[in-house]
């Protein structure tokens, strides 16, 4: 048996320091969201699934290992805690790695390479914006929502071992609602800041891309019902983000809990995924 102070790799916990564990938790919401989704709309649970869920749950402690490892490239962090960063960020990339190999050499899932290097692109640009410590831009987080998006058509095409057109539409309408979520959120985190400081025009901006944004979703979801690649029924998972910024918008508060704020995340995601299962 491991003592206390040895983890499952092996290696002593007291040498590398406690795990990272990012503490985003809307992207852990994002995260599973966009799994639950895919291996609903498969309707199917398997080995490989729960293998993918592995991998894909590393990679999300790869990125909270990267944000901390290009500040303490930026800060100059004592050198435990540099050593702590990347030893940790090594294992979570070769835990990630070990679960990408299995099901490529073992289940022959060699489809999800494809999905891997677009995953490898989005977290290098994801990358490019933590390095310059603009984590928190719009297309930085967009980046970030179309990452976490990816997870869906990965896990729906596990679970059917093949890589299915409906993949593609999977991953669209999951970016489209989390895109809504990016929008929406700092919408209301920047009417906050405006709010105290009076600065009206940031708010203005603020508002203004919200709005466009919801606008677009208007057209581009109805869009893909006429095309006949959705029923007109997954219309309704959208439902719950277009009231939510509706009344985002006529909101001007100071005040803003935002724990309450990712918790009403949490259930919209959870309503999201519901509807677009049942109705796909």
């Amino acid at each position: 048996m491991c003592g206390p102070a040895t983890n499952m790799t092996g290696m002593d916990e007291r040498a590398i320091g406690r795990p990272i564990v990012p503490k985003e938790h809307g992207a852990w919401a994002v995260l599973y969201g966009a799994f639950l989704a895919g291996v609903g709309v498969a309707g199917r649970v398997t080995v490989p699934v729960m293998l993918l869920l592995g991998g894909v749950t590393l990679l999300a402690f790869v990125n909270g290992a990267l944000v901390l490892a290009s500040r303490s490239a930026r800060n100059r962090l004592p050198a435990e805690e540099r050593r702590r960063v990347w030893a940790w960020l090594f294992i979570y990339v070769a835990g990630a790695l070990m679960c990408l190999v299995l099901l490529v050499t073992w289940y022959r899932m060699v489809f999800l390479l494809a999905f891997a290097l677009a995953a490898a692109c989005l977290v290098a640009l994801r990358g490019f914006f933590v390095w310059e410590g603009d984590l928190r831009s719009l297309p930085g987080e967009l980046i970030g929502a179309a990452g976490l998006a990816l997870v869906g058509p990965s896990a729906h095409a596990v679970a059917l071992q093949d890589a299915q057109p409906m993949g593609a539409v999977l991953w669209l309408l999951l970016f489209l609602f989390f895109a809504s979520g990016v929008f929406y959120v700092r919408m209301r985190i920047r009417v906050m800041i405006a709010e105290r400081k009076g600065a009206t025009s940031v708010s203005r901006r603020a508002r203004w891309a919200c709005l466009v944004y919801h606008l677009l979703l208007l057209v581009v979801v109805p869009a893909l019902a006429v095309g006949n690649l959705i029923p007109w029924a997954a219309l309704l998972a959208y439902g719950p983000a277009l009231w939510r910024a509706t009344a985002g918008l006529r909101r001007g508060d100071a005040i803003l809990n935002v724990r309450r704020l990712g918790w009403s995340e949490v259930g919209l995601t959870a309503a999201f995924v519901l509807i677009l299962v049942v109705t796909l």
